[in-house]
């Protein structure tokens, strides 16, 4: 029996007598359970595996691109129309700080969906209307007078993003074998760094052509590549809940080691400088270096070249290597990364440091697969949102936290970057106790936790 999974019915309710699976089911009742037979022989199916990451790379593909060019127009479009750092760090705070707990409902929500689409693509197909429409209306009412819509369609926003993110994003986990996921992931980024660097580079003049024009191209992508995932076949694993929903649930399955707390306490905490840098990299080139949206956007454009030539050695180093040293490696290099911040001046600066970045930021793939080769199928959504969830309440907190201090001390987005790098050393001391724990057989023999 594959691990992970469950008798496929009880002999009361023998196979035949089942038929198809509902539609939408979460009811403790559903017969449906997980037949192990066919589940070997979905893996097996290297043609449907290669299949579906087709289709899911074009919806993935699709979303990136649009919400890589929306997401920071939106943003510094906020900023112009008066509110702050410190006002849409507290925003970003107070919904990482709410999704690290939704995650853990979202997640086991879909887990225990019982569906014959999937488990993942019902919450996809749910979250994107609501997140498309507030992309196509937000440059309606980007003036002045509708500051507090344009608030109340972020927070809409935001929350399907939640939504989509704590379900969608573990379809690759569930469609792909763990040992080939680096590599299948670093498809996409050879993909998206070729469109990327096309995107952004003609991005600035998209602008140009009117400031709306962004936001309805971007629908329009999303909304076509949202149709190719109706073509993913999900994996056929049925797994009702056994009991209802209660908010330490996830934590319950995760906690059958918890050795690998320190594992999730250092993945939350061992990219804080790298998630400083990504959330207000926009906010300093356009504050402190004084760069138009049009270079900011050419600046990043190159690395989208660089995935595409990195994505598939950094995934195999990642499949090869993994584990702690490849986080060592993270580790050095992303505070290498902070220094050099201190040499950006200029277009061409910051160009040579987003490329510098593009490079490094990736190796944090190996922190969060240390943590999904730990997990069985059947508990994968729990045991990752449960690492979501700390991951959340850090950089909640830590959102909030660079925000006011960025706005306190006159926009010097130094201040934020100093408190990454703090908190990404003590991210690297978590990792660190949790190898010297690992060394210690205590954990019970059927706890999943061990990472190789």
């Amino acid at each position: 029996m594959t691990a992970g999974t469950m008798p496929y019915s009880s002999p009361a309710c023998p196979p035949a007598a089942l038929g198809k699976p509902p539609w939408f089911c979460l009811s403790r009742q559903c017969p449906w359970r997980t037949d192990p037979v066919a589940l070997d022989a979905f893996y097996a199916d290297r043609k449907l595996m290669w299949r579906n990451v087709l289709f899911i790379g074009l919806a993935n593909l699709g979303w990136g691109l649009s919400l890589t060019i929306v997401g920071p127009l939106m943003a510094m479009k906020l900023l112009q129309l008066g509110v702050g750092e410190n006002i849409q760090g507290t925003m970003n705070s107070i919904n990482t700080t709410a999704v690290a707990f939704l995650v853990m409902l979202f997640s086991w929500m879909s887990d225990h969906t019982v569906s014959r689409i999937g488990r993942r693509k019902p919450y996809f197909y749910i979250s994107a209307p609501f997140i498309i429409l507030t992309i196509v209306l937000f440059p309606f009412f980007s003036v002045p007078r509708f500051v507090w819509w344009l608030l109340g369609m972020q927070v809409m926003y935001l929350l399907f993003m939640d939504l989509k993110n704590s379900t969608f994003s573990l379809i690759m986990i569930d469609c792909v074998p763990r040992g080939m996921l680096g590599r299948t992931s670093s498809i996409f980024g050879i993909a998206g760094g070729l469109m990327g660097f096309f995107a952004n580079w003609f991005a600035g003049d998209l602008i140009y052509l009117g400031e709306r024009v962004p936001y309805l191209l971007g629908g329009a992508v999303m909304v076509v590549t949202t149709l190719s995932a109706m073509l993913v076949r999900e994996p056929p694993v049925y797994h009702p809940p056994a009991e209802p929903f209660k908010p330490w649930s996830t934590f319950k399955v995760a906690a059958q080691d918890k050795r690998i707390f320190w594992l999730m306490g250092g993945v939350a905490m061992i990219g804080a400088y790298a998630a400083i840098n990504f959330q207000w990299l926009w906010f300093w080139a356009f504050q402190t270096l004084h760069l138009t949206r049009k270079d900011i956007f050419q600046a990043v454009a190159w690395a989208g070249l660089v995935n595409l030539v990195l994505s598939y050695p950094m995934g195999w180093v990642i499949d090869r290597f993994g584990g702690l040293r490849v986080v060592v490696i993270f580790f050095v290099l992303e505070i290498g990364c902070f220094f050099l911040t201190y040499l950006v001046h200029d277009k061409l600066t910051l160009t040579l440091l987003v490329l510098v970045q593009t490079i490094v930021f990736p190796l944090y793939g190996a922190a969060d697969i240390m943590v999904f080769k730990s997990s069985p199928h059947k508990d994968i959504g729990s045991i990752t949102s449960t690492n979501a969830c700390l991951r959340n309440l850090f950089n909640g907190a830590l959102a909030g936290i660079t925000g006011w201090l960025i706005y306190l001390t006159g926009h010097n987005y130094h201040t934020g970057f100093m408190l990454g790098v703090f908190f990404s050393c003590v991210g690297m001391v978590f990792f660190i106790i949790h190898h010297q724990k690992m060394k210690h057989p205590t954990a019970p023999a059927s706890a999943s936790a061990s990472v190789p």
